[in-house]
């Protein structure tokens, strides 16, 4: 793995740039030791499976020994792409858990569409969740930055979060429009 990172990192010197942004939480799953995510399948083959060194630390100080700034890269929604079968998860995934365990109340943490599985971006404990694993990047690590890419929230569908729109218009005296409400989910989150 170093040697790899090494060789990509050298040719991104040679081509003169200056930092280098890397995908370190693809899939609700992690690219370094965590106490919120299981590992990806990235790093070992397996999610939830450590692969014996922690990616991460490695990438950082390969970056940083040339120079260069490491950005720390995360989908925040995201769980699956093309599965909706949680039981393809590492038992310790929270997506997995939130549909498995005996709790009703957070079924809806974790939504379908479109074949995928995403985190609700309506509920508070999913963002905590997405900034408690954010918190752990920067103080495990000496990133240079943190990265938000492919937020996943089908904002085309409104069947997608319609029970958690729905509640949150019933709870509030003038509620945004469905539009306006994903958007200051979105910004609640950042």
């Amino acid at each position: 793995f170093r040697k790899h990172i090494e060789t990509m990192f050298n040719e991104v010197c040679e081509r003169n740039m200056n930092a280098v942004v890397v995908h370190v939480r693809p899939f609700g799953d992690a690219m370094y030791e965590s106490d919120y995510f299981p590992w990806s399948r990235y790093a070992s083959g397996k999610q939830g499976k450590a692969p014996g060194f922690d990616p991460l630390e490695i990438m950082v100080e390969e970056a940083h020994a040339r120079g260069l700034e490491f950005h720390a890269w995360l989908n925040p929604y995201r769980v699956t792409s093309n599965s909706t079968d949680v039981k393809t998860l590492s038992k310790d995934n929270p997506a997995r858990v939130y549909r498995t365990d005996s709790s009703k109340k957070n079924d809806r943490y974790v939504l379908t569409y479109s074949g995928s599985l995403y985190y609700n971006p309506s509920v508070k404990q999913v963002q905590n969740l997405i900034t408690n694993g954010i918190k752990e990047i920067v103080r495990n690590y000496d990133v240079d930055g943190i990265h938000f890419d492919d937020y996943f929230y089908p904002t085309a569908d409104p069947e997608f979060d319609s029970l958690s729109y729905e509640k949150y218009k019933s709870e509030t005296e003038n509620p945004l429009s469905l539009a306006d409400w994903r958007r200051a989910n979105v910004n609640a989150l950042i």
